[in-house]
């Protein structure tokens, strides 16, 4: 359990999600997000593997933006994803898309 709270505790830590994201991506509560945090409670497999996919975007975008340009473009439809949210598609588990997104975006910035 320590582990997944460590998770949580990193992606809180960014100030980019907040536990209504993480609600919205892995399909439950702020509440249940909150059980997880303080190791209440497990998630789910599915949730914790959107957990992760989360982070793994997360990480990227720290790379590549600050917190608040990075929050804004989570929660922003892109042309580049058919004007869907980022946060909205890793939730549906295309978070492959998004790295796909957040990659184009760097390469453009430093081309």
């Amino acid at each position: 359990m320590a582990v997944v709270s460590g998770v949580l505790d990193e992606l809180f830590d960014t100030h980019i999600v907040d536990a209504a994201d993480l609600a919205l991506i892995t399909g439950t509560t702020s509440r249940s997000v909150s059980r997880w945090t303080t190791s209440k409670a497990m998630p789910r497999r599915d949730a914790e593997d959107r957990l992760l996919e989360l982070k793994a975007v997360v990480d990227l975008l720290r790379n590549s933006l600050r917190e608040e340009p990075s929050r804004m473009w989570l929660r922003s439809p892109h042309p580049d994803l058919d004007w869907h949210k980022p946060i909205e598609l890793i939730a549906e588990g295309e978070y492959r898309k998004v790295i796909g997104a957040i990659l184009a975006m760097v390469e453009g910035m430093t081309a």
